[in-house]
């Protein structure tokens, strides 16, 4: 089911619910980063949960402009932007996931993994580009779960860790989005499925933002950590 196109001043917008969707996502992002931004902890962390939530800002803007919108003006080109930053967005969430790790594992370990997450991005920057395709943007964030749900479990269950069952369940909205996209599951013509997982995505980037300021107490702006060190 296509989206109709409207025209605005003689100005063709194609998928304009969705791009208008894409848009609003931009905005609560942007918001999120800010209070996150705001917040008087100086941890790492919450640097890392902010420059998420800043990425994913821009990429679902330019997603929404360049990718629907005025798609046919790019060609295809305007999903380069969604390819690439799809990518980097989920690097900053493993960054923050891995911190949560730093003096409860070996600093080896830590490092470890911070190395693995760095590498992953041009590793898979170079297929999607290479290939030419977004799957290979998908096959990052998969990966990259698989490394961040063991953490926030591990730290779940050993350390009591507040806010990690929030970002679990960020994560599991996150995982039905692609049954959605794959089955093609809208409302209507003007709102497609496209728009269902924009809703999706904003709900759970909601419980996201939750889950991060319960990690570093954002919300009271205290600078000591909301987690049990050993």
């Amino acid at each position: 089911m296509e989206q109709p196109s409207i025209d605005i001043l003689g100005i063709t917008i194609w998928e304009p619910v969705t791009m208008l969707t894409d848009i609003i996502l931009a905005i609560f992002c942007f918001y999120f980063y800010r209070r996150i931004s705001k917040a008087k902890s100086t941890e790492r962390g919450k640097w890392y949960f902010a420059q998420f939530f800043l990425w994913m800002s821009v990429n679902t803007f330019l997603g929404g402009v360049i990718g629907h919108g005025f798609l046919p003006h790019f060609g295809a080109a305007g999903k380069y932007p969604a390819m690439a930053l799809t990518i980097v967005t989920m690097f900053w969430l493993q960054l923050a996931t891995i911190d949560l790790l730093r003096a409860k594992v070996s600093a080896k370990l830590h490092n470890a993994l911070q190395i693995l997450a760095i590498l992953m991005v041009p590793i898979f920057l170079g297929l999607a580009f290479g290939k030419m395709h977004f799957s290979y943007s998908i096959f990052h964030n998969v990966a990259a779960a698989l490394m961040i749900i063991p953490i926030l479990i591990f730290c779940k269950i050993k350390y009591k860790t507040e806010g990690t069952d929030w970002v679990l369940i960020s994560l599991l909205i996150s995982s039905i989005i692609p049954y959605f996209q794959i089955n093609r599951i809208g409302i209507n013509q003007w709102f497609t499925y496209h728009d269902v997982c924009h809703v999706m995505m904003l709900v759970g980037f909601y419980v996201l933002y939750l889950g991060a300021t319960k990690l570093y107490k954002h919300i009271e702006y205290q600078d000591r950590l909301y987690r049990r060190l050993p």
